[in-house]
């Protein structure tokens, strides 16, 4: 049975709370409730791997001064957290909802398996298809982003370039406006898990093992 109602248009206004403490008691107390809903009705259906995906809802815990501009539900194959692995994360900022497939640039278990592949396939690694427009973006916090159709063998050996970087990461994900009718809705869903299926092979070619890597944090 579905639990996750859709996110409202308050919840999409959180992000305009200036004061930290406020901004972050809404997205405590409405947002992550209804993202770790999210999460338990997507992570059953993610079965494109041979081993099992877990949810974990967002704490900034480091947050103390700057509140954050979204928030989201992760998806990874260690029941313990989500940073160090390849995972996808469905999230909300001020404008829509996001799903994304992210290495972040601590992620030092997948990183130099996602850099092979990058090097191999070249633009063929983003071979995605899906409805919605998939983006590759600049920075690890979505905000500056190009198509993938877009990109040739030479612009994603570029971005292999970057990503091997210590400080860098990487992110592929498509966005729902605010205004979209599924966002508001129990249809976020199974719209959710036909994104992720869709950004999947990523993950896949990223992956270098199974279960096993799921033991540590």
């Amino acid at each position: 049975m579905v639990q996750f109602p859709g996110f409202s248009p308050d919840d999409f206004e959180i992000f305009l709370i200036p004061d930290f403490h406020e901004r972050m008691f809404h997205i405590r107390s409405r947002l992550r409730p209804k993202l770790a809903q999210l999460g338990d009705d997507v992570a059953p259906a993610l079965q494109f791997s041979d081993h099992p995906l877990y949810p974990h809802t967002a704490s900034h815990a480091r947050r103390r001064i700057n509140p954050p501009d979204d928030t989201w539900v992760a998806f990874s194959r260690s029941p313990r957290g989500y940073k160090r692995f390849a995972h996808f994360e469905i999230g909300i900022d001020r404008h829509q909802v996001f799903v994304r497939f992210v290495v972040k640039p601590e992620g030092t278990d997948d990183k130099p398996h996602l850099l092979a592949y990058l090097r191999q396939a070249g633009a063929g690694a983003f071979q995605l298809r899906d409805p919605e427009p998939i983006y590759w973006y600049r920075d690890d916090h979505g905000q500056s982003f190009e198509a993938i159709a877009h990109l040739d063998d030479r612009s994603v050996a570029a971005i292999a370039d970057t990503v091997a970087k210590k400080s860098r990461g990487f992110v592929v994900g498509m966005v729902l406006a605010r205004d979209n009718p599924v966002v508001a809705s129990a249809q976020l869903v199974p719209k959710s898990i036909n994104m992720i299926t869709h950004l999947a092979p990523l993950y896949v070619h990223t992956v270098a093992s199974g279960p096993v890597a799921a033991t540590h944090g």
